[in-house]
């Protein structure tokens, strides 16, 4: 009987010895690293011209291209929630250029949001900010017991994401059906141990 209870006891030890270790930071260094939510938890911007080669009143023209050149539609948006104003600056001496505008942010702006672009050659404007217009966030809410094994284990997690103010006032991120099932779901994820540590193999919905 002892050496029958010594030997499962042993096993027991082994078997434990075995598993691999599996804690929330884990789950939440697998989850950040898959290319589902690494997407969905990089930062979301926008960006907001700052200064432009056209006269300002082009924004309104039907010609799609001269009125980005001319300005930002976020403009608008900014201009009526008292963010900014829009000056307009006199081309130099040589009468050949055209009035050209300038966003100036107001002191209800606010300021640290309004980050400056770094690669204005790939927008039609001669300056601009970029703007955070959303912070995502995941949270390990349960680790099931005796859900893992020697390479595997089982999470649940939830995601959030929350408009700042300046997304408000732009109504940006706008999130597809299937983003927005996956930040208002709680979600049971699969991992899977690798000599590299832990990899989200799969998730679903919690049942």
């Amino acid at each position: 009987m002892l050496m029958r209870f010594a030997v499962v006891v042993a096993v027991s030890v082994l078997a434990t010895g075995c598993r691999q270790s599996f804690t929330r930071a884990d789950a939440l260094a697998a989850i950040e690293h898959s290319d589902t939510f690494h997407r969905l938890l990089d930062a979301s911007t926008a960006r907001v011209a700052h200064e432009t080669v056209m006269d300002c009143r082009e924004i309104y023209s039907d010609n799609p291209s001269e009125a980005e050149a001319a300005g930002d539609s976020a403009w608008i948006l900014l201009s009526s929630a008292g963010w900014m104003d829009l000056a307009d600056v006199d081309a130099p001496s040589d009468a050949r250029q055209r009035k050209h505008c300038r966003a100036v942010l107001t002191a209800k702006a606010d300021k640290k949001a309004f980050q400056d672009g770094s690669d204005s050659v790939k927008t039609p404007w001669t300056s601009y900010w970029v703007v955070e217009t959303a912070h995502t966030k995941v949270e390990v809410v349960d680790i099931p017991e005796d859900s893992t094994t020697r390479n595997s284990a089982v999470a649940d997690f939830q995601l959030s994401r929350d408009r700042t103010p300046a997304g408000e006032i732009l109504h940006q991120p706008r999130w597809s059906e299937e983003d927005e099932r996956l930040l208002t779901t709680t979600l049971t994820g699969h991992f899977r141990h690798y000599d590299d540590g832990w990899r989200l193999e799969d998730f679903a919905e919690k049942k």
